[in-house]
């Protein structure tokens, strides 16, 4: 089949990307809701949100201390848990591909800053503007929604998500290892404990999160302690500070939230949309095109690594309409003055990991865990969202303002930790330091691509990633989506100049299968240019015989490197869009 081009984008026709989104879905709905009684749901509930209310909590704490507007803090706690847990909810009932988790980023909080700063020095209301903001950008997503934008998001291939997902690591492991630091610029004594807390919560999670290959235990009680790792490390070292007298009168640092549920200025939910100068509306559209910029990238892209052809998913996609769900969001967030929220990395991926049914392959050294297939249901992304409003209960609230923040920076590591297995960029930098007798991997590449096209091409990924790490520690922070979508450009049109093309597609998509020509029967697929077209997902009753047929998705040897075949004729290798950033182990 073709490539995307605008051309193939205008032949859908008005909403077109929507209505067939919403065709693809709708016969799975109803499933979706009661296809949940399994163990890996509800440990996935509980997973999800300890790691979404960790960042949250932690990114609430970033903006209270850089929102103070002549005392009164614009933006805090409240604002962001009602944030996460309101388009939560939503998403999750709405929404078209409910693996997707939601949230406030890192990026949106360093967005909102500069916004708040803008308007510092100019003198404008804050809270209004930063709503018009975000009405404009919603007007803006509805609109590239409805006109089929989000196929452009084909063009984003493995080396681009690997990256912006290996960035979002490093971010984590740096802000969960910076925290840890500043505790020491007060008193020793709880700054030792809260190091303690941090480490241990991170080392006992990534212990747990193994079990599944140990001896000992039969197999419930090891996927038991595998699937509730995080939520065990993170109960057990909130209770240390608690255990003895003696540890009691240490006084570590505990979550800052408020006993009620108010704003944190004390302004009225609903904003006053008239409280600035017409002038300043207009001027609103500037940020609210950086902001579609950002949200189009950022929440497509942990869309993509939440349904990668690793995980087997059989359900279908709905990229055009979970954007105009996430533009909806955005117009409602507006309106109230919370941040606006869109697909968290990692936390989409750990997401469909945590819901997926394992089996270890191989032996030795390339003993690996293999998706056998994921439980798609939106229970699990509803309730975590929901457990998240409830703790703006003044009764919840109180409990956890006991929660020692050094254990949530100890879960930042951990996530950090838990998102490189899998990350082919990740292996390849390892393999740079290791032995040259030693090196080896479960993919293909190494037989396909000579040793110094690999290294010059991880190299130059390695720099870019450093280079757009530094930038996110800068003012101008809130440009880095521009130049992970720089990427995309460089891989498009600059690598094929100085890379024989057999060794991107080695490098860029080791064994993924290309979809047949002229089949309009899978969701996403694979054009033999390397870039992928948007189809059809399975009718419901041809999902079986479609995973039974040669599109279905890629065995182990499949992704090892073997060529697939499709309707008995060998296939091409082809790219794919996406690489699970999820720990082999969670």
């Amino acid at each position: 089949m073709e490539a995307v081009t605008w051309e193939s984008i205008k032949a859908k026709g008005f909403c077109g990307g929507m209505i067939g989104d919403l065709k693809r879905r709708r016969p799975h709905y109803l499933n979706d809701w009661y296809d949940c009684f399994y163990g890996k749901v509800l440990a996935s509930i509980f997973f999800m949100f300890f790691t979404s209310i960790a960042p949250a909590i932690t990114f609430s704490v970033y903006l209270e201390d850089n929102t103070d507007d002549n005392g009164k803090i614009q933006i805090g706690t409240v604002e962001v848990l009602l944030s996460t847990a309101l388009t939560g909810v939503f998403f999750a009932i709405v929404g078209g591909q409910p693996l997707c988790i939601i949230g406030v980023t890192g990026p949106v909080s360093i967005f909102t800053i500069a916004v708040f700063n803008i308007c510092m020095a100019l003198d404008i209301n804050f809270i209004p503007f930063y709503a018009w903001t975000q009405i404009w950008s919603s007007a803006m997503h509805i609109v590239l929604a409805m006109t089929n934008m989000c196929d452009l998001i084909a063009w984003v291939t493995r080396y681009s998500c690997e990256t912006f997902g290996a960035l979002i690591a490093v971010i984590y492991l740096y802000t969960g290892a910076k925290a840890l630091g500043e505790y020491f610029y007060d008193d020793i004594t709880p700054a030792l404990l809260s190091l303690i807390l941090g480490i241990g919560t991170c080392l006992i999670a990534v212990w747990l999160a193994s079990a599944r290959s140990w001896v000992i235990f039969n197999k419930l009680i090891r996927d038991l302690l595998s699937d509730y790792a995080a939520t065990i490390a993170i109960l057990f070292f909130s209770c240390v500070p608690y255990m003895t007298e003696k540890v009691r009168r240490v006084d570590v640092q505990t979550l800052d939230v408020p006993s009620t549920f108010e704003t944190t200025s004390g302004r009225a939910w609903f904003v006053d949309l008239t409280d600035i100068t017409p002038g300043a509306i207009f001027l609103a559209i500037l940020p609210g095109f950086i902001l579609t910029v950002l949200f189009f990238f950022d929440h497509n892209v942990s869309s993509l690594l939440s349904q990668t052809p690793n995980f087997k998913l059989k359900k279908g996609s709905a990229y055009h309409w979970d954007f105009f769900v996430v533009g909806i969001n955005i117009f409602i967030t507006g309106i109230l003055g919370i941040p606006p929220t869109n697909g968290l990395i990692p936390q989409a991926p750990l997401h469909t990991k945590s819901l997926a049914e394992v089996e270890m392959v191989g032996e030795g050294r390339n003993k690996r865990e293999e998706v056998k297939l994921v439980h798609e249901q939106r229970v699990s992304n509803f309730t975590q969202a929901l457990l998240i409003g409830i703790t703006l209960a003044p009764p919840i609230l109180k409990v956890l303002q006991l929660i020692p923040r050094a254990a949530l920076d100890g879960l930042f590591l951990f996530m950090g930790i838990a998102s490189f297995p899998g990350n082919q960029f990740a292996e390849r930098v390892v393999l740079l330091i290791t032995e040259p007798d030693l090196r080896e991997s479960v993919h293909g590449y190494l037989e396909k691509v000579p040793w110094p096209s690999i290294r010059t091409f991880t190299l130059i990924q390695f720099v870019f990633c450093a280079l757009i790490f530094g930038v996110t520690l800068t003012p101008a922070a809130m440009l880095f989506p521009l130049l992970i979508a720089s990427l995309v450009v460089m891989r498009k049109y600059v690598f094929p100049k100085y890379y024989d093309k057999a060794y991107i597609l080695a490098l860029d998509s080791d064994g993924m299968p290309l979809a047949p020509e002229g089949d309009e029967n899978t969701d996403m697929k694979i054009s033999k240019d390397g870039f992928q077209g948007v189809g059809k997902s399975p009718a419901p009753e041809q999902e079986e015989k479609n995973q039974t047929d040669s599109d279905r998705a890629p065995s182990a040897d499949e992704l090892t490197g073997k060529a697939a075949t499709s309707t008995g004729t060998q296939a091409e290798p082809g790219v794919t869009t996406a690489i699970v950033t999820a720990t082999n182990t969670v």
